[in-house]
């Protein structure tokens, strides 16, 4: 013999949704570690001499 839930009960959906979220959550990590965010480097060059010992 098998008890069938009330007619007017649905299953929760919490399950489903906090499994599409971690699903997306994954997909963004992923997104993020194959983006290209590297900064093309610069040369940057700069007088270094000490003012103070040039007077």
């Amino acid at each position: 013999m098998r008890i069938s839930p009330p007619p007017g009960r649905r299953k929760s959906r919490a399950p489903i949704i906090l499994l599409i979220l971690l699903v997306l959550l994954i997909a963004f990590l992923v997104w993020l570690s194959m983006r290209n965010a590297e900064v093309p480097q610069q040369r940057v060059e700069q007088d270094v001499t000490n003012e103070a010992l040039a007077h």
